[in-house]
């Protein structure tokens, strides 16, 4: 009888046990299906272990007409972007209900950047057919930085602070293009050489930018910390391509063979990569990194998260214009037919767009998207902001 009972609880046990595991295999089988992908109220789906984690978006079509909508830039759930044809474009911008207009002018305007109702950009004027101005929107009224005869470009903002780079005049106009600084009230050249120095970046009241230092040197990397200015390289190749985000640097430098990425973590330099092939188009978000590197067969997107680096992509097509906010990152890739937007979460990337259009240059705000979508006609503008995030 004793025996009977040892037998009767073991084979129970075994039942259970045998329960158990069908129900695990049900769950990993169940987690292999594949991406859905609707665009729309698109449900998205990605997977972190057997559990499914559905992401879901809706998706809204900010232009619709037959002019060419391109260049969005996004912050938080505003959007700024350009609309016309060529040497006739204006800016419009989108505060999450509806579009406005800051300037209308037969001139052109291009180069527009935004940060929170803040919009900035480069707008001819009509009175010298090289001259362009700064213009700064304030999500009311529109206020003219700049008034000269020269060519004022690259304009860039963070908060109400603008950075720009600016021709002062002179017969060689590639040796004299200084940087210029607007705090919210009052303008500062921030260099004042002989030299060239454009690609001003900005994040709070800290500036980076490109410059060179002599006739017949490289381009190094220079910082402003709202007090001083630091070089920040000093070599004989050029760097150049600089991102920053508080204190934090990251641009590419190349050498005789290629470019490699660099990271500036306010204290100390490091080279992020070291490889035979090119990386380039860093994007920073605090200590993440993230930028698009030649494998040997096409572009991949890689990440750094401030200590380990992590390949995104690995396919054998062109992924390219990666964007990063937080931890959050956005690129555009080629599937075979045409440009696709695609975006990782720090855990799982996500296909945002499936049609036969090309979708390109994405950019992102926490985890609002935009991008513009070229068809046979002309270009629109589309924004996907999260609806959910669950398992």
């Amino acid at each position: 009888m004793k025996l009977n009972q040892i037998v009767g609880n073991m084979v129970t046990n075994l039942f259970f046990r045998l329960s158990f595991l069908t129900t695990i295999l049900g769950q990993i089988k169940q987690s292999k299906m594949s991406i859905a992908v609707l665009v729309g109220m698109s449900p998205l789906v990605a997977f972190t272990g057997c559990q499914p984690k559905v992401v879901t978006f809706t998706t809204t079509q900010l232009t619709r007409n037959n002019l060419d909508d391109f260049s969005p830039k996004i912050s938080g759930t505003n959007v700024v972007w350009q609309s016309g044809k060529y040497d006739n474009y204006e800016i419009f911008f989108y505060n999450g209900t509806t579009s406005t207009q800051p300037e209308n002018n037969k001139f052109n305007n291009i180069g527009s950047q935004i940060s929170g109702s803040n919009v900035v950009w480069q707008g001819s004027t009509g009175s010298e057919s090289n001259s362009f101005e700064i213009f700064f929107y304030n999500g009311t009224t529109t206020t003219k930085l700049t008034n000269n005869k020269f060519y004022d470009s690259e304009p860039q903002i963070s908060g109400s602070n603008v950075v720009w780079s600016g021709y002062t005049g002179g017969s060689n106009s590639a040796a004299a293009v200084e940087i210029f600084y607007y705090d919210g009230t009052t303008t500062t050249k921030l260099t004042n050489n002989k030299f060239y120095d454009s690609e001003p970046q900005i994040s709070g009241s800290n500036v980076v930018w490109s410059g060179y230092t002599g006739n017949n040197s490289s381009k190094e990397i220079f910082y402003y910390d709202g007090k001083t200015t630091t070089q920040l390289t000093n070599n004989s190749f050029d760097d150049n391509a600089p991102q920053i985000s508080g204190s934090n640097i990251a641009w590419q430098s190349s050498d005789s063979n290629d470019s490699e990425i660099f990271y500036y973590d306010g204290k100390t330099t490091t080279q992020l990569t070291n490889n035979s092939f090119d990386d380039s188009a860093p994007q920073i978000s605090g200590s993440n990194v993230v930028w698009s590197g030649f494998d040997g067969e096409d572009t991949e997107i890689f990440f750094y998260n401030g200590r380990t680096t992590t390949q995104l992509t690995d396919n054998s097509f062109n992924d390219d214009n990666p964007q990063i906010s937080g931890s959050n990152v956005v690129w555009s890739g080629f599937d075979g037919k045409d440009n696709e937007i695609f975006f990782y979460n720090g855990t799982t990337t996500t296909q945002l767009t499936s049609n036969k259009f090309n979708d390109d240059d994405p950019w992102i705000s926490d985890s609002n998207i935009v991008w513009s979508r070229s068809d046979s006609k002309d270009t629109e503008i589309f924004l996907a902001t999260p609806t959910t995030a669950a398992r």
